[in-house]
């Protein structure tokens, strides 16, 4: 049962990969929707997903690997993770939002948010016309009202390489109009599918760490080696002898 087990598991992994490398090709020479649609979460790439978790965990439970706490928090890690996206696949949000500077305040998915453009400029690589990154700062009007704070405006910046966050809504930068007087961002409203995920990737670093520190592994096995200590030594002194 154990090497049918491990057979499935591993064939569905391969399966996966070559998925995945398909997926790659097809958003480089297609577009990303298309990828999208028919690859990253296409219900045949979910069922795949799906069977290699549980063919997986099965594979572990008849080898008993529960036994071995550590290890088996590693591989409960990936399940978590997984899990995150599964739920952002099913509950969360995303749409596009295009914005002008002096333009009316748009509806955030249709809630109790506003937002609208009051600054952009674009940074460009020294000497060249070239754009290195380009900086919105956006204000959003919550419109939920309470007794203690109603219609609370906040303000904040997307660039390339920063988000902005509120409210469980994250805003990426995506593009700017071509006279540079709007952009559009991509808004994705995730409050379960990003912390279940962040979840799993706390527990894989943990996991990991911690593997290293296990009895009776082979890694512990090879920093007992005399071979390895000989070589750290060797490594330790090099710089020494090159200052001599």
């Amino acid at each position: 049962m154990n090497r049918y087990l491990k057979a499935i598991a591993f064939s569905l992994m391969g399966i996966i990969v070559v998925l995945l490398i398909a997926a790659t090709i097809c958003e480089k020479l297609i577009n990303t929707e298309f990828a999208i649609k028919y690859f990253y979460t296409a219900p045949w790439t979910i069922a795949l997903w799906m069977a290699a978790v549980v063919s997986g965990l099965a594979y572990l439970f008849t080898r008993k690997m529960y036994r071995q706490v550590i290890t088996c928090l590693l591989h409960f890690s990936f399940v978590v993770i997984l899990g995150g996206a599964m739920i952002t696949h099913l509950f969360g949000k995303q749409e596009n939002l295009h914005l002008r500077l002096n333009g009316e305040p748009q509806t955030v998915m249709q809630s109790d948010l506003n937002a609208s453009l009051i600054d952009f400029h674009l940074d460009y690589y020294p000497g060249t016309q070239a754009p290195m990154d380009y900086v919105s700062e956006i204000c959003l009007i919550d419109t939920k009202k309470n007794e203690a704070d109603p219609n609370r405006t906040i303000t904040g910046k997307v660039s390339m390489n920063n988000i902005f966050s509120y409210r469980h809504y994250r805003f990426y930068q995506s593009f700017y109009d071509s006279d540079a007087q709007g952009i559009t961002l991509t808004v994705s409203y995730d409050p379960w599918g990003i912390g279940v995920t962040y979840l799993g990737y706390a527990l894989l670093r943990f996991s990991m760490l911690a593997f290293f520190f296990q009895r009776r592994t082979h890694f512990r096995s090879l920093l007992r080696s005399p071979l390895l200590k000989t070589i750290i030594v060797a490594l330790c002194l090099l710089p020494l002898k090159g200052y001599a």
